[in-house]
């Protein structure tokens, strides 16, 4: 089996010409193969899908925490898989931020000014 270095192409080109010699040895053939299977044919990216689920109000930290156990809730009963779960307590966490940022932002400034 040749080298890259002395063939002088490039590995994905090695790859493909040795799978298509038929004059090479078949494991080499094999191997170059599996090599180049995931450059020539790359997996899908899985496709996103909308979810449906009714949530709280999320426009106060109670209801913020309401929303999570309910995300929580539709994937102890197999209405979200862990993952969808995962993305949508995402959205809710940076609701969260924006409510804390919010609350802290006045209080922080009538501590500086009371300075």
């Amino acid at each position: 089996m040749a080298s890259v270095e002395a063939s002088g192409l490039s590995p994905l080109d090695f790859l493909t010409s040795l799978y298509r010699d038929e004059t090479a040895d078949l494991k080499d053939r094999a191997w170059a193969a599996n090599a180049v299977a995931p450059f020539v044919h790359p997996r899908l990216a899985p496709t996103q899908q909308r979810i449906t689920i009714a949530l709280p109000d999320t426009s106060t930290a109670d209801g913020v925490r309401d929303a999570i156990a309910a995300v929580i809730e539709a994937v102890s009963y197999g209405d979200l898989s862990p993952a969808e779960a995962q993305q949508l307590v995402a959205v809710i966490e940076t609701q969260r931020k924006a409510i804390e940022t919010a609350d802290i932002l006045p209080r922080l400034e009538k501590l500086e000014a009371a300075r």
